[in-house]
C-alpha cells in the first residue's frame, strides 16, 4: 500500500518517506508548497484496546487510549512542536490527565516489549524542548499572542509535565 501511494503521488512532486516508531509518514512536496500532503500509516506492535470501526466508512480507527499512547510515543521519540501542542491540548481540555498520559504510554511500551523508563523519556523530552527553544526562541516570535502561547506551553512542560507523577 505504501509503495502504491508513493507511486501515485510521485507525479505531483517530490515524495518523502519517513519512519518513527510504528509510524510511516508519506509526505508530498510540490513547487507551490513545501509540504502539500502528509499521510501517516501506523503498524501497531501493540494495542491497548481493539480498533473501532469508523461510522462513515469501512476503516478501523485506533481507540482513544491507543491514540493518546501513540501521541506520547511520538512526543518522546520525535518531539515535534505539534506533538507538544497535542498533548498539552489533551490535558488542558481534560480529555486526559498527566498521569493517564504517562500510564497509557507505559502500558503501550510494555505491551510492545519496548523500554518504558519514564526518567529516560523525560530526558528525551527535555532535549526536544531545548531544540525547539534554540530553533524558535520566544524573542523571535513576532506575534505577541503566539509568543504568549508558546511561553505558556513551554512553562507547562517544564513545571508540570516533566515533574509530574509517573504512574
Amino acid at each position: 500500500m505504501i509503495e502504491t501511494l508513493i507511486a501515485a503521488l510521485g507525479v505531483y512532486g517530490r515524495v518523502r518517506r519517513r519512519s518513527f516508531g510504528d509510524v510511516t509518514s508519506i509526505e508530498l512536496d510540490t513547487e507551490q508548497k513545501k509540504k502539500s500532503f502528509s499521510f501517516q500509516i501506523a503498524e501497531r506492535s501493540a494495542q491497548l484496546q481493539p480498533s473501532v470501526s469508523a461510522q462513515w466508512t469501512n476503516v478501523l480507527l485506533d481507540s482513544f487510549p491507543d491514540l493518546v499512547a501513540s501521541k506520547m510515543t511520538a512526543l518522546i521519540q520525535r518531539g515535534a512542536p505539534r506533538d507538544f501542542r497535542d498533548i498539552y491540548a489533551l490535558c488542558q481540555s481534560e480529555l486526559a490527565t498527566l498521569p493517564q498520559c504517562w500510564q497509557l504510554w507505559r502500558q503501550r511500551q510494555e505491551l510492545a516489549g519496548d523500554e518504558a523508563d519514564g526518567d529516560l523519556a523525560k530526558v528525551a523530552l527535555n532535549g526536544h524542548l531545548e531544540r525547539i527553544e534554540l530553533y524558535r526562541p520566544l524573542a523571535a516570535i513576532a506575534d505577541p499572542e503566539q509568543r504568549e502561547q508558546a511561553s505558556r506551553l513551554r512553562r507547562w512542560y517544564r513545571e508540570e509535565f516533566l515533574h509530574g507523577r509517573l504512574v
